[in-house]
């Protein structure tokens, strides 16, 4: 009895989830970098073709170099408390 050809085997199933989640990091990334308003013109350009032309290698960039966020100062404490 040969294997039916229409039951993927583990490996396809494997390949696909792999493929699937490297696709949602990376449209994860494009939609921070749209967010982020620090980032515009060519720098946005710049990103953006990181992003999309580096699968992985793009989006982790992006989450790790990103430019830092300003830390908003915290609030003076009420006087005489």
């Amino acid at each position: 009895m040969s294997p039916n050809p229409l039951i993927p085997t583990a490996y396809d199933v494997i390949f696909s989830s792999v493929w699937v989640a490297a696709c949602a990091y990376t449209v994860i990334a494009v939609v921070s970098a749209l967010r982020d308003r620090r980032v515009t013109g060519i720098r946005f350009l710049m990103w953006f073709l990181v992003i999309v032309l580096l699968p992985v290698i793009g989006p982790t960039a992006w989450f790790v170099l990103r430019p830092p966020r300003e830390e908003t100062p915290a609030e003076p404490a009420a006087p005489g408390s």
